[in-house]
């Protein structure tokens, strides 16, 4: 759906996206739902799992698929962006954890109205 929206939709040239913010969008789609358990964040919440906990209740699923990613990317062999520079991971970084984020249907009323 993501390449469907950058290809077939014109995103690129629309939200005049560069490599980098191509890149971040891809693979926040193909991570958005990293490591999920098959439950829901109201789920964890109630229940006061782990994961919750460490997530404050807050889109604890999406920002536990967003640190996960970032655990497998801080793994020196398998980190493919160590040569960029250090603004241009920490703008990746940011663009991917706000698109995984943005996965949370909780939020999605407010991202609707944003657009």
């Amino acid at each position: 759906m993501a390449y469907y929206f950058l290809s077939s939709c014109d995103l690129l040239q629309k939200m005049r996206l560069n490599k980098l913010d191509t890149l971040s969008f891809l693979l926040a789609a193909v991570c958005h739902d990293l490591g999920h358990d098959g439950m829901t964040n109201s789920y964890h919440v109630n229940a006061m799992t782990d994961r919750a906990i460490d997530f404050n209740d807050v889109s604890v699923q999406e920002s536990f698929h967003a640190a996960e990613f970032f655990r497998i990317m801080n793994e020196t062999e398998l980190n493919f962006l160590e040569d960029i520079s250090r603004d241009q991971y920490k703008v990746f970084r940011k663009r991917v954890i706000g698109l995984i984020l943005a996965t949370d249907m909780a939020q999605h009323g407010s991202g609707v109205k944003f657009f």
